[in-house]
């Protein structure tokens, strides 16, 4: 990830309601780890070329970002528009994305490149890259923080190994002198801060849009804000044929082959496999720039580097799940779970993740929909004497595997939906609402989005924009254009969240209950 890639968390594949997705681990596992390998390496290889060109052809650290940021955000863009042109157009009409991702795209992607490279600079591609992996250890200590807790043992371990690994690459062994030059050092520390940054500050805003997409813009912005102050027209660089192939390889497998090849691990090896096996790529620039551009490499930098190794896998190794009980199947990965950015990020941050109900969520599925009926009645909405859905409805949907529920990253159940692919009677004839979509066109356009409730507990911390974002690739996977939903008039909160994800207000639906009572709800319909 050194030159700014993203490792991508879009990687969803969901089949049609009522068939639960299967798990990728054990699926073309050895496919996955090669192509996990490979990704790895093709990294370690742009940061081995991007020395090439700095060290053998003069090319400034500067230029070099700015044409490659430039290049890598016209490819990402085009691959974006071929799988979804709506989402590119759509984009553009989110204001708070857009200044999420421009913040983005300059303390994130752009600080992380221009200090990464400028770091190979003064010292060379192995060394830069292994001291960038040092901004794993600051993305720890931030979550720390946040959770007001101190480090755990692993953790403890990884930021020993660490500021031990950085201890033996500056100095050599000699603790007396740095055997690198400052510059180099200071370089590679700023890109390790960079990393966290460019880690820590897109969450929000790749859950709603994707890395490709988001990856692309951020390179757009980034690349133009920095050739308008860099200015890489002006600068005289001699593109000849080996410049130009190292040029042409950064974008191509530093950039896009190496995402690629890591997007096909996640899917063949699972999230956690793949990032793992990924901490190969301080290993290949090493290797690389040893055996290719003859770059010094002494024992004391093997041995920092392999702490940096060892501090990487101590850093990212996900909490262990607590063991189902005698006799219960065990809990399948989730089906719509985000694989992590990079090595680790998803184990640090503790993402949500969603899978299906099972029989055995029963109760505490009821549970999380008797906390909403309470939320209900505070907001002064009254539903009546019986309350919806019914016991036996809700096992029916769970049956269907249309119900789902978010856990937290310990396993905790958080917040249940439902998405549902079958015909509504209620939208069909309902008075009064403007569908954005055909309620009587075939096949049916639209999914519906039902019984979104969250303990009272994790509120207000996204759970409700994740159930949104999970809904929308639910609906997407099978094969619709648009989402509905239905709410309480009252029931302002989540009227707010529903436009500020981007529903549509569709007016306002009628409809009777089991006693003939006839209801108001607000209609609204999300394109997709």
């Amino acid at each position: 990830m050194p030159c700014g890639l993203f490792r991508p968390i879009e990687i969803i594949q969901s089949e049609r309601a009522g068939h639960v997705a299967e798990t990728t681990e054990g699926r073309h596992l050895a496919r996955g780890i090669v192509c996990a390998l490979a990704g790895g390496v093709c990294w370690g290889f742009s940061g081995t070329c991007a020395q090439l060109l700095m060290h053998d052809y003069g090319a400034p650290a500067e230029w070099i970002t700015c044409v490659r940021m430039v290049i890598a955000a016209a490819f990402f863009l085009f691959l974006t528009a071929v799988k979804d042109w709506r989402d590119l157009v759509a984009v553009f009409r989110d204001r708070r994305s857009l200044l999420q991702i421009a913040l983005f795209a300059v303390f994130g992607v752009l600080l992380t490149q221009m200090s990464y490279l400028n770091a190979i600079k003064y010292t060379s591609a192995g060394v830069g890259t292994t001291i960038e992996q040092i901004g794993l250890v600051l993305i720890m200590l931030y979550v720390c923080v946040r959770g007001k807790r101190l480090p755990r043992l692993r953790e403890a371990l990884g930021l020993a190994c660490a500021l031990g690994g950085m201890v033996l690459i500056a100095t050599q062994g000699e603790l007396d002198q740095l055997a690198i030059p400052p510059e180099g050092l200071g370089w590679g520390l700023v890109s390790a801060v960079a990393l966290a940054f460019y880690t820590l500050m897109p969450v929000r805003v790749l859950k709603k849009w994707g890395a490709m997409l988001v990856t692309g813009l951020a390179m757009l912005f980034g690349g133009s804000a920095a050739s308008l102050v860099v200015q890489p027209w002006a600068i005289p660089v001699q593109l000849t044929g080996g410049a130009l192939a190292a040029l042409v390889a950064i974008v191509l497998v530093g950039t896009l082959g190496a995402y690629m090849l890591y997007l096909q691990g996640v899917a063949d090896a699972g999230p956690v496999k793949a990032s793992l096996l990924c901490c190969v790529e301080p290993v290949s620039a090493m290797v690389l720039a040893l055996f290719w551009l003859h770059t010094p490499v002494s024992m004391w930098d093997i041995a920092g580097c392999g702490l940096i190794v060892v501090m990487i896998f101590l850093v990212t190794e996900r909490e262990k799940r607590p063991q189902a009980a005698e006799g219960v199947a065990p809990a399948p990965a989730a089906a719509f779970d985000d694989p992590p950015l990079f090595a680790g990020r998803a184990s640090v941050l503790g993402y949500y993740t969603s899978r299906p109900a099972r029989r055995e969520d029963f109760d505490r599925v009821s549970a999380l929909l008797d906390a909403g009926h309470e939320t209900f009645a505070a907001l002064g909405i009254d539903e009546g004497r019986k309350k919806y859905p019914s016991a036996r409805r809700l096992m029916h949907s769970i049956k269907n595997g249309t119900t789902h529920v978010v856990e937290d990253a310990h396993g905790r159940m958080i917040a249940v939906f439902a998405v549902s692919f079958s015909p509504d009677k209620n939208y069909a004839g309902g008075a009064g609402a403007a569908w954005l979509t055909d309620s009587d066109a075939e096949p049916q356009p639209y999914a519906e989005l039902h019984w979104v409730s969250v303990a009272p507990e994790a509120r207000r911390r996204g759970v409700g924009m994740f159930i949104l974002e999970t809904a929308d690739r639910i609906a997407r996977a099978g094969g619709r254009q648009s989402i509905r939903a239905d709410v309480y008039e009252r029931n302002v909160p989540i009227q707010k969240l529903l436009e500020k994800h981007g529903y549509a207000p569709c007016g306002t639906i009628s409809m009777k209950d089991v006693f003939g009572r006839r209801k108001v709800r607000a209609a609204y319909e999300r394109m997709l």
